[in-house]
Order: structure tokens, then sequence, then C-alpha cells
């Protein structure tokens, strides 16, 4: 699987053997809501507050997460499945000179690696996802569009610093 930029304003692909599975769209160039479908629910991660240090995820109108920074400069992915039981995942950047994220469960297994295969030429991001336990409370294209967002949302914070 893979994670493709698809617009200099933040827009990617999640794409599986070449296949897309969804787009995700920004809401314009300063926004950072951002919606997709995803096998025919509408997802929606939009920022509770103007420093986008919470976001919320919706699916179908229903918030089902959140999306948040930790003291150690870690993305936390809080995602509830059908029973409201909370499953976490964190993200955090390994890379120094080069993009690589790495996701950990809440007991601190690595379950997937997304490595950047930056483009100079382009000021966006691609992501290789590597190193996949197939052992996840949600589908795994579905982890990916939250992954993706905050991937964005931590090269926006550190842009900013």
């Amino acid at each position: 699987m893979k994670i493709i930029s698809s617009s200099s304003k933040g827009n990617y692909k999640v794409t599986d053997a070449q296949k897309e599975v969804c787009e995700v769209t920004y809401q314009n160039w300063f926004s950072s809501k951002a919606t997709t479908v995803f096998k025919g629910h509408t997802i929606e991660l939009s920022p509770k507050n103007i420093w986008t240090s919470k976001v919320i995820i919706t699916k179908d109108g229903a918030i089902i997460g959140d999306i948040t920074f930790n003291l150690k400069a870690e993305i936390v992915i809080c995602i509830r499945d059908k029973t409201q039981k909370e499953h976490f995942y964190i993200l955090r950047n390994k890379g120094v000179f080069h993009l690589k994220f790495e996701l950990f469960n809440q007991d601190d297994k690595r379950l997937l690696t997304m490595v950047s295969s930056n483009k100079w030429l382009k000021t966006s991001y691609d992501y290789s996802i590597e190193s996949v336990r197939p052992n996840f409370n949600i589908e795994l294209a579905e982890l990916l569009i939250y992954c993706g967002y905050s991937a964005n949302l931590y090269l926006t914070m550190i842009s900013a610093i």
C-alpha cells in the first residue's frame, strides 16, 4: 500500500497495488479540514481549535475519534470501534534527513512504517508502507487515511517552528 500526494495543498490518495482506494481532499489551501469517501462512508477530519492541537474524526457525521499531539511530539490517533472501545495508535517520526514515520499500538508494538519517497521537485511527500503487522482493530486502508493526515499535520507543525 502507498500514500501518494495528489496536490500541493496536501491532498493524497491511499492506493493498494496501483489501485486507488480513496482520495483525501483538503477544503482549501489554508484549511486543515479534510474529507474522503471510504467504502461508502464519508470520513471528515476537522480541527477542534485554530491551533490544530486536536482534530476530530467523524464518520457519516458521528464522532469516532480524534488526533492529538502529546508532549513527546508524537501524534496520538484514537479510534472508537462499534462497541465504543477506544484504540490508541502512536505515530512517531523516526527519520532525520528522510521522513520515516512508525505507527505503534497502545502496547508499544510497531504496526507499520511509512517511508517517504520525497521528490525534491514537488513540495509534497509520498509514502511507501512497510513492515505491516496484520493485527489492527480497523482496516489498514482506513488507518492510512488517518496516518496520512497526521503526517501532513506533523509537517505543518514543525515547519511553523
